[in-house]
């Protein structure tokens, strides 16, 4: 069977077939094969003469796969995962192995320009705005269209300026397409109306990762995920959203039975397969939006039972502004009691006080069992900046932050508190 027949008949049937019989994936895991393929397996005979893989990351949510991009007489047919590459090991989501498919599928041949065009000089809107219907548009040459649009936009930078031309662009562009807008953008158009959801989706996170900690910078890989004694995941749908950080946690569960935490008001994919592990030691809070009150009960407890899980006070002093500020207001205002009082309305009991205070003393084993033992501890998945400060550590929390491109989700939050 051709490399070309066989790609078009590689349906989820296939897939989930191929994903069976491996029975191996990261680190020769074997949770949830149905959900992923292995590099061995993504191309089921050999790739004759003529064929190149072409190294490549995932376009997707942003783990940063590596991948491998299949060519045959200069097409791009299929996508194979890279078993080398350190973030995925040689394997890959479903969504992944089908990132050439729109590369051809539904793609435009020829230029098409609207009929009745906006003019937004004279304030005139096309009658035929939001329509996509064949009979709005005309064919035109490619050089014919190109004149067009730069004629239009010359036209409105010498009547408005060049901030009054915008460019919206995506995290998923390459280095190289980055550059080529910003040179236009800035060096031609004179234009500062540029602008991303990659910044877009990041600025409140960075801004709080300054604000608390100095700087953006990810000092933490996902190696740190099989170091990790207790792992917590917030409001983030790791399972769906990225697959291949879901199962390198899973898979880390399965072989060292470590407790997980999901703080999420939905039963999400996650919650079911972290409970399918193991349930005893899986932990869900159901709340709606109470994520930061939760974590500040947990700071209580921390505090006020588990001292030795929390860093020394000459630590603080030294390195945190305004921790004293913190420790008394969690003090007086965010015992699990208080906290479970406050939202009873909103959460309707499904996180109790015990709750709280299991998640706390897990936490607090973990961190100092990190620091036995001179690494692990917790990590946790998208979003504490304040809580983890009083958590003891060997230096400051270690954040990482990962840019999730083409998701609700576009970013994540990885912090490491390693002992």
């Amino acid at each position: 069977m051709g490399i070309r027949r066989g790609l078009e008949e590689f349906d989820r049937r296939r897939f989930m077939q191929m994903a069976a019989a491996t029975g191996v994936g990261v680190a020769a895991t074997t949770c949830f094969p149905d959900e992923y393929i292995q590099a061995l397996n993504a191309a089921p005979s050999a790739s004759p003469a003529g064929v190149k893989l072409l190294q490549a990351a995932c376009p997707y949510c942003g783990v940063g796969c590596g991948t491998l991009i299949k060519v045959e007489d200069g097409k791009v047919v299929g996508m194979v995962p890279d078993k080398k590459h350190p973030t995925n090991k040689g394997i890959q989501c479903i969504k992944g192995l089908n990132a050439h498919e729109p590369i051809y599928k539904d793609r435009l041949l020829k230029v098409l320009v609207r009929k009745e065009m906006s003019d937004p000089l004279k304030g005139h809107i096309s009658s035929t705005k939001g329509r996509f219907d064949d009979d709005v548009f005309v064919e035109m040459p490619y050089d014919e269209a190109e004149e067009l649009v730069a004629d239009k936009i010359a036209e409105i930078i010498k009547a408005k300026g060049g901030n009054s031309i915008a460019l919206t662009g995506s995290g998923q562009l390459t280095m190289e397409a980055q550059w080529i807008e910003n040179l236009l953008m800035k060096g031609i158009i004179q234009s500062n109306s540029i602008e991303a959801n990659a910044r877009m989706c990041m600025t409140s996170a960075v801004t709080g990762y300054f604000h608390s900690y100095g700087s953006d910078a990810p000092p933490t890989s996902y190696e740190d995920i099989e170091e990790a004694d207790f792992i917590t995941f917030w409001g983030h749908n790791a399972r769906e959203a990225h697959p291949i950080l879901f199962w390198r946690v899973a898979d880390h569960k399965q072989k060292n039975d470590i407790p997980t935490l999901v703080s999420d008001p939905r039963r999400t994919g996650t919650v079911i397969g972290l409970e399918d592990i193991n349930p005893r030691n899986s932990h869900h809070f159901a709340t709606l939006n109470g994520d930061i009150s939760y974590l500040n009960a947990i700071a209580h407890a921390l505090i006020t039972k588990y001292p030795d899980a929390c860093m020394p006070e000459s630590w603080l002093a030294e390195n945190v502004e305004g921790y004293q500020d913190y420790i008394t207001g969690i003090r007086e205002r965010y015992s699990p009691e208080q906290v479970v009082e406050r939202l009873k309305l909103l959460d309707r009991g499904r996180v109790t006080v015990e709750q709280i205070e299991k998640v706390a003393r897990l936490w607090a084993a973990a961190s100092v069992k990190g620091r036995q033992r001179g690494r692990g501890g917790v990590q946790t998945f998208w979003g504490i900046i304040r809580s983890i400060k009083i958590k003891r550590q060997r230096a400051m929390a270690r954040v990482a932050f990962d840019h999730h491109n083409g998701t609700d989700q576009s970013s994540a939050t990885l912090v490491k508190l390693q002992q």
